[in-house]
């Protein structure tokens, strides 16, 4: 990860032959001039309601008109949508041509590139379509992050937070401190300590059978919320993935004090620390009849009952709790009520 502008110039320099770049309107706009090469580029629309089949048809078409074959390389420079859907059209083409992720957002850094997650949306579903599949490289150049504006580096610091709520309570004291003083200062080792977190459970549990679910908390509610604001607002009003995760990570702070036996002081420490955050969004938190349909479809579940990840305390996290409608509406009533 250090030095990793100097290292993917040097590999492109390496590929420069046999190698494609997919970008967005923003990555090719700040981000492919760094690379200071003229490799050929695919661009393709930007934001989450673009996460489909559709955009990967139109990159399959787009390698085959330059010519890609099985042993091209797919450079993919964006964002978690670019990098996973990237990545996933890349190792269906011919059956899977090399791919190597270049993240460019904080959350995209520690959270999409890392792990083997691929995939699109479906049918208004988060990431349905997909499978796990290593990339050949992956890319940190931390350079990329002074591209970004605050608000996006919110998104990331939410799911660094996450990592220290689920297995580092330094981590998240750490992460807290620089919501707090809403420094947008991102210390390299913090960054290297969040995707540590997440590599050392992704290595116990590749295909997501067990302790690598522990990484889906917050993410059961936040992914219901940002699929169902996805439905009703355009891709520019809709929430963003972080700020989904933080609401659904309060709501499942508190199913966790129900079921999990987190402490109402360690409650109100995550609620203190998201609160400057959420407040602004309360209003569009939907009911929970709404969010039900989503949830019912998360891929955790197993019957009929909804599947969450919770902690015990800050820093210690289980997978597999079964919650019950009623409880998850306290939870939601409880978020709502956040002064």
């Amino acid at each position: 990860m250090k030095n990793g502008l100097k290292h993917l110039k040097k590999f492109i320099l390496q590929n420069k032959e046999n190698a494609i770049i997919l970008v967005d309107k923003h990555t090719y706009a700040l981000c492919y001039p760094l690379l200071e090469s003229d490799i050929p580029y695919i661009l393709v629309p930007y934001g989450e309601s673009y996460k489909n089949l559709n955009s990967c048809e139109f990159i399959w078409k787009k390698l085959i008109e330059l010519s890609a074959n099985r042993d091209t390389v797919l450079i993919c420079l964006g964002g978690g949508v670019l990098c996973d859907m990237g990545s996933f059209a890349g190792m269906c083409f011919q059956r899977g041509m090399p791919v190597v992720l270049v993240p460019t957002t904080l959350l995209a850094m520690v959270d999409a590139s890392i792990g083997g997650k691929n995939g699109v949306d479906f049918l208004g579903l988060k990431n349905y379509i997909g499978h796990f599949n290593q990339p050949k490289h992956i890319f940190v150049c931390p350079e990329f992050l002074d591209t970004l504006p605050y608000a996006e580096k919110v998104n990331g610091l939410v799911e660094m937070l996450k990592h220290g709520l689920i297995a580092d309570p330094s981590h998240f004291e750490s992460i807290k401190a620089l919501i707090l003083n809403k420094n947008s200062k991102i210390d390299f080792n913090l960054l290297e300590d969040s995707i540590c977190i997440k590599e050392n459970i992704v290595s116990q549990d590749f295909h997501d059978h067990g302790i690598r679910k522990r990484l889906n908390f917050g993410h059961t509610i936040g992914h219901a919320i940002e699929a169902y604001s996805l439905h009703i607002n355009d891709e520019n009003e809709a929430l963003s993935h972080g700020l989904s995760v933080a609401l659904g990570i309060v709501v499942e702070s508190y199913l966790s004090t129900i079921v999990a036996g987190l402490s109402s002081e360690e409650l109100e420490n995550i609620t203190y620390t998201l609160r400057d955050i959420i407040r602004p969004i309360l209003d569009d938190v939907p009911p929970f009849e709404d969010l039900l349909p989503y949830l019912k479809k998360d891929k955790k579940n197993n019957n009929e009952t909804i599947n969450f990840s919770l902690i015990s305390s800050i820093g210690v996290s289980r997978q597999d709790f079964e919650i019950q409608e009623q409880i998850i509406c306290e939870g939601l009533i409880y978020l709502i009520n956040i002064s």
